[in-house]
This record gives structure tokens, C-alpha cells and sequence, in this order.
């Protein structure tokens, strides 16, 4: 079928979003929502504590129900990359990247730190909750106004060369301020502002045996993913195929690797089976 070619709207014209019509009524097909034979489920226990350790992990209840095929965590986590290179995508930020179940350390509450694969989503939530955690507690600094002192410039680094620092300050603000013929001076606080697109982040990884995986993931870049994947569980380039229906809608929050799909490709190579995984409407807020 032959497409009409785009035109530039005016400034004052309205225009639509390409696939909005598609997102409001229901009729997009989301990445969670592929339609894949032999399937598992998911889902993720989140930390309740912000800064700490795990002590322990008891799944004995939750392993026991029906369906429930494995629970990962970090004590049985599988075997993967080991350098932090391996690890950091395309538009990860300066600092060590973030590997999930990767050891005991609580670095933030809502950090991922365990998985309970099923047969249905519905055993698998239920699994989760019967996941009991003990934590050794750490203090924590989180009031960001209260730490303003300490804040510091960003250091000059390798990473600087590729994504540089804001400009420094110019000119003399305090003096121009006190001889400024108006002043006017204040505090503003407003509340804080998550990424949360309409598509949930989501994972469908279709096991295709011998290394060969194709991936149904919610993400604004593809080849990020794709790259990401065969880096950490040293797979081909070629053999790793990312497809992403709706990339656009996500304010940026997609475009990088969530831990979503990390843990719903360790599961399916681990278990050789199709894996799903989703982050429902609250979890949305702990990743990154």
C-alpha cells in the first residue's frame, strides 16, 4: 500500500501522534503482548530497604507452588560478564553500571534482588510475595537539600569526551545581582517527575536454541539492547535480534537497557524456555 508522504505541519496546526490512535484505543501490540508458544512469566521482588545487605533468602514457601519453575537471586545467579565494559550501553552515564542480583549490596529501595519464574504471570506474583528477605541496614543519605553543601563539579574524565560537562558559570552573579535595580528572590519546590510511558517496560524473549534469541522489548534503542545483550551473556551480535513495535512515548526512560530485559534473557538462556517479563504500573518507579 503506497504512503502519502509526510508534509511539515504549520506552527498553529494540530497533528497526532503516528501510533496515538493506535495506543488509546488498545489496538497497539505491545512488546509484552506477542503471542509466544511454551511461555514463562516473571516477576520481580523488589529491595524494601534502601541502603544495607541481604542477609538471607528464604523461597522454600514460594517454591513449593504449583508452577513455580525457578527463583533467582544472587546467591544461584548464572555465571556472566565480569568487567563493567561489558556492562555499560551505549548511553550509559560515567560510574560503575549496574548489574542485577549481582551480589548482596542494597544500593537503592526498589533495587531488584530476586525473580520468581512460573508457568502463569498470576503464580508468579503470588510466588514473589512469599519471598522472605533479612536485611543487615546501612545509613543512607537521601534528603538532597540537606547534602547541597557537598555537592561537587563533576571530575574531568574519558567519559567527559564523550559526553561533556555543562559550560562553567560566567561572570560575576552575586555582584550583578546586588546592583541590579530589581530583585526578586524565592524557593520552589515541586514534586518530583518520573519517565512513565503508557507501554509498560516489558520482555518477551524467544529461546531459539544454539545462542539465538529474539527479543520483543520495550526500548527507544534497538541496537543498545542488541549490543548490551551480546556483551553481558556473551552471545553473537548476530544471533540476537531486538524488535521494539512502539519505540517512541517514553521521554527518553527507553533508551537504554532496563533491568527487565536482562533478567527475562538470563532466565530463557538459563532455563532454555520463553521468557516474559514485565514491570507492572509501581515497579515502573524503580527502574533505571
Amino acid at each position: 500500500m503506497a504512503h502519502k508522504p509526510w508534509r511539515v505541519p504549520e506552527a498553529e496546526e494540530s497533528i497526532s501522534r503516528l501510533e496515538g490512535y493506535e495506543k488509546v484505543t488498545g489496538a497497539a501490540k505491545y512488546s509484552a503482548e506477542f503471542n509466544v508458544a511454551d511461555l514463562l512469566y516473571g516477576y520481580i521482588v523488589n529491595s524494601t530497604i534502601t541502603k544495607g545487605k541481604i542477609v538471607s533468602i528464604n523461597t522454600t514457601e514460594a517454591e513449593a507452588l504449583p508452577g513455580v519453575v525457578k527463583i533467582f537471586h544472587h546467591g544461584n545467579r548464572p555465571s556472566l560478564a565480569w568487567f563493567d565494559l561489558q556492562y555499560t550501553d551505549m548511553d550509559a552515564p560515567p560510574g560503575t553500571p549496574f548489574r542485577p542480583l549481582q551480589n548482596s549490596k542494597i544500593k537503592y529501595n526498589g533495587q531488584p534482588i530476586a525473580m520468581v519464574v512460573a508457568d502463569t504471570f498470576e503464580m508468579a506474583r503470588y510466588a514473589a510475595m512469599l519471598v522472605k528477605v533479612e536485611y543487615e541496614l546501612e545509613d543512607f543519605e537521601t534528603d538532597l537539600l540537606g547534602n547541597i553543601a557537598e555537592a561537587r563539579a563533576p571530575k574531568m574524565g574519558l567519559a567527559t569526551l564523550v559526553k561533556p560537562l555543562p559550560p562553567k558559570p560566567t561572570g560575576d552573579f552575586e555582584k550583578a545581582f546586588e546592583e541590579s535595580a530589581f530583585q526578586s528572590s524565592g524557593k520552589f519546590l515541586h514534586g518530583t517527575e518520573h519517565h512513565n510511558p503508557m507501554e509498560l517496560f516489558g520482555t518477551t524473549t524467544v529461546y531459539n536454541g544454539k545462542g539465538k534469541l529474539t527479543i520483543y522489548d520495550k526500548t527507544q534503542g534497538t541496537v543498545n539492547c542488541q549490543l548490551y545483550v551480546a556483551n553481558v551473556f556473551g552471545l553473537r551480535f548476530k544471533d540476537v535480534q531486538v524488535i521494539s513495535p512502539y519505540v517512541g512515548g517514553a521521554f527518553g526512560s527507553g533508551l537504554r537497557p532496563q533491568h527487565q530485559l536482562f533478567l527475562s534473557v538470563m532466565a530463557a538462556l538459563e532455563l532454555k524456555r520463553n521468557v516474559r517479563v514485565v514491570l507492572d504500573r509501581k515497579q515502573m518507579f524503580t527502574f533505571g
